[in-house]
């Protein structure tokens, strides 16, 4: 079934931007990705958060985000093992148009995962032409099947299940982390996000990349299978048939075979 929703994943800035910087960084950023959330500026909004201090430190530029955008009609819903099942928390998510994962670490994909909440996203997701979710950061990264880690990889949200997403990603040793975990789960497709970028994701496959930065595609569904053993530290490997590309503003992509357009895309707009 081709899902009626959209998603959105986003790398923000990574640190915190002088003030007069804020017109080609940061906030500026989110401002102009929140612009396309949605047609109507009265969408409902839900932020799910946990209430932990880093969280609420971040609140306030998600909030100024979303405000500049023209979009006043949102809450905070913020997530804990205790409530993970409450009854207004779904009736708020039941009515919310456009839900946004924030956190900055991976807590709130535990918690979603034993939730009945999750159930309910999936099936606004599938069903909901105008639904949109959307993940910064560490909460981009929950979004797919499966999730990477420091130590390798555990299940996601599952809302895509063609694709690692990874907004720590650096050319350095994240990208080596990256590439292994491609190559062990060749199924799926590895999307390195540099800062200020954002994928778009409709109709379930078609991904189109925005912003200043770019995205590393890391495609191995031609490598053979390699043992995990194989990988052991300080090992050198050979592998042949690792494709990569490297995505650019208005750069479209297939999630299903891995293409690459080469014509940029339109102008995104709202939904």
């Amino acid at each position: 079934m081709v899902p009626k929703g959209r998603l959105i994943m986003i790398r923000n800035t990574d640190n915190p931007v002088p003030e007069k910087d804020k017109e080609t960084n940061g906030s500026f950023f989110l401002h102009e990705i929140f612009q396309i959330l949605s047609s109507s500026k009265d969408a409902s909004i839900e932020l799910i958060t946990t209430a932990s201090d880093q969280e609420k430190q971040v609140e306030k530029k998600y909030a100024e985000g979303l405000i500049a955008a023209g979009y006043p009609n949102f809450n905070f819903l913020y997530l804990s093992k205790e409530q993970n099942d409450d009854e207004q928390l779904s009736s708020r998510l039941s009515r919310a148009q456009i839900v946004i994962f924030t956190d900055e670490h991976s807590e709130i994909c535990g918690i979603l995962k034993e939730s009945t909440i999750l159930k309910l996203l999936y099936r606004k997701y599938l069903l909901e032409e105008h639904f949109t979710i959307v993940g910064i950061n560490v909460g981009a990264m929950c979004i797919s099947g499966i999730f990477m880690n420091d130590s390798g990889v555990i299940d996601g949200l599952g809302f895509i299940n063609t694709c690692i997403i990874d907004t720590r990603f650096d050319h350095k040793t994240r990208f080596k982390n990256l590439i292994k975990n491609v190559i062990l789960n060749n199924e799926y497709f590895g999307l390195g996000l540099s800062e200020n970028t954002a994928l778009i994701i409709e109709e379930g496959s078609k991904a189109i990349c925005k912003g200043s930065g770019s995205v590393m595609l890391v495609n191995a569904r031609n490598v053979k299978k390699f043992n995990p053993k194989d990988f052991d530290k300080g090992k050198t490997m050979f592998v042949k048939n690792l494709k990569g590309h490297i995505l650019v503003d208005g750069c479209t992509l297939n999630l299903k075979n891995g293409e690459v357009l080469n014509t940029v895309h339109k102008e995104l707009t709202a939904k």
